[in-house]
């Protein structure tokens, strides 16, 4: 068998030293570029790499830059991304570019980092057919091409990373799903998940089921009681909603999270824990951080990486394979869908996503008893198509063509105004770039609650969406 042909990049001679010996021990063949420069020449010179082991940051390029002239000219090769743990972000985005993997500095662990170099080799790369099967035990449910296949990619790889995770996404796209993913597929799996709602639970017990109670502490405390994260120790801790714990909780959090420490209430030996830290909101944090309405510090430590879940509007070719696992869960497959109620699904809005989803096809089934669902079975603002702004247009086409034309004109100039791209932080822009987005989707209802004299029903009507995505881009609590 030929061996194997690795590039090792980095502007470190003790790391490409390291890696020459490891590699050549595993009879690879190994070539060393300790800039971008190097490394184009080679490229240039069409010499075929299996593999290469990329440093983020060097004197003359960005690693996701090298990246990404690897993939144009060899899409063949596996990038495997170096960092350190203060740009883990990055290497994130990397994943999301095409990179396979990111291993962090300093290599402590050699058997860690010798099983992740060589699953390049022992697992085909995309996403295989066993990650589909394994996020549906855990009631995750996608398609070849889906946005959230990308998800479940990066999911996959950080899972077995110890880091905290932050999941955004819209109400009922199934944020807690993903986490029990992320811990299902980790180290952990052997040890508890233990999920908290911190917006369900009131203020004044809130601090007593995160971190337990000693007899007596307050009226009632009848006994000791363990907090969750005596509960949750060596496991996941999944704190859902976590925007709306209250500000002296989240003081308390920051603490645990930094030092691993905390009191029972009306404790007074200090007690340890090892957890990690998932967390999940509907909320735009940053926004809320900026707006002092969270701590922007509580944010840094939980989004160690952010994973966004897309919305089901944004994937309505997941629909069918979504309606099917249910029936078949529920019904043992006595029930199907037809054709053309399958597509008036396909076609809604939901701003309920995937709860909404399966809760509308339970009730139509157990309603109508029948062993085929038919449009008329179905809600009537489904069948009409209420709600489904992608099959509407929303005003005059002229003055859709002059907002676009000014967004071309917008985004040029800010690409005019950077020099080189190593000027900025592209996560960040991006971020800025979003919340922008939903800014100018709030200044527009703001508009139309002045001319409806703010009558929220008929401005859902007037702009093609339902009450309750109208008070989601709002902000507002349901």
């Amino acid at each position: 068998m030929n061996p194997k042909q690795v590039l090792v990049v980095d502007d470190e001679v003790e790391v490409t030293s390291f890696f020459s010996y490891f590699l050549k021990a595993k009879q690879c063949d190994v070539t060393v570029a300790h800039s971008g420069k190097a490394v184009r020449q080679l490229l240039a010179g069409d010499f075929p790499f299996h593999l290469a082991l990329i440093d983020l940051k060097l004197p003359d390029a960005n690693g996701l830059e090298l990246l990404s002239a690897i993939k144009a000219r060899q899409p063949a090769c596996e990038v495997i991304i170096m960092t350190g743990y203060s740009t883990i972000k990055s290497a994130v985005t990397a994943i999301q570019s095409g990179a396979r993997d990111y291993l962090e500095k300093p290599f402590d662990d050699l058997d860690s980092l010798e099983q992740v170099i060589f699953s390049v080799w022992d697992k085909p790369g995309g996403l295989s057919d066993e990650l589909a099967e394994t996020a549906a035990r855990f009631g995750i449910i996608y398609t070849a091409g889906s946005p959230m296949a990308k998800v479940l990619s990066v999911a996959d790889k950080l899972a077995k990373k110890a880091i905290n995770v932050l999941i955004e996404g819209e109400t009922g796209t199934g944020k807690e799903l993903m986490a029990r993913f992320l811990h299902g597929v980790s180290a952990r799996s052997q040890h508890p998940f233990v999920g908290i709602n911190c917006g369900a639970i009131p203020e004044s017990l809130l601090e007593s089921e995160l971190f337990g109670h000693e007899k007596g502490a307050f009226t009632g405390a009848v006994k000791e009681r363990k907090g969750i994260f005596e509960l949750a120790n060596n496991g996941t801790l999944f704190l859902d909603e976590i925007g709306e714990a209250p500000p002296l909780i989240q003081v308390k959090l920051l603490r645990v999270i930094e030092t691993g420490e905390y009191m029972r209430v009306g404790g007074e030996q200090t007690l340890k824990c090892n957890v990690r830290f998932i967390a999940a909101t509907n909320r735009n944090l940053e926004q809320e951080a900026e707006s002092s309405r969270f701590r922007a510090d509580l944010l840094y430590r939980l989004e160690g990486v952010k994973l966004t879940i897309p919305p089901l509007r944004e994937r309505p070719n997941d629909i069918p394979a979504i309606v099917h696992a249910f029936l078949e869960k529920k019904f043992g497959g006595a029930c199907r869908v037809d054709p053309e109620a399958m597509t008036l699904l396909q076609h809604y809005e939901w701003p309920g996503n995937v709860r909404q989803l399966i809760n509308v096809v339970n009730q139509a089934v157990a309603i109508h008893d029948c062993a085929v669902l038919k449009p008329e079975h179905l809600p009537q603002p489904i069948v009409s198509g209420a709600g489904t702004p992608r099959d509407k247009t929303a005003g005059p086409p002229a003055v859709h063509h002059a907002i676009e034309q000014e967004a071309v004109r917008f985004v040029q100039n800010v690409i005019g105004q950077i020099g080189s791209v190593d000027e900025i932080d592209f996560v960040q822009l991006l971020g800025r770039i979003r919340r922008l987005e939903t800014e100018i989707g709030r200044q527009v209802i703001a508009k139309g609650l002045a001319e409806t004299s703010g009558d929220r029903e008929l401005l859902s009507k007037k702009l093609g969406i339902s009450k309750r995505t109208l008070r989601y881009i709002l902000n507002e609590k349901d």
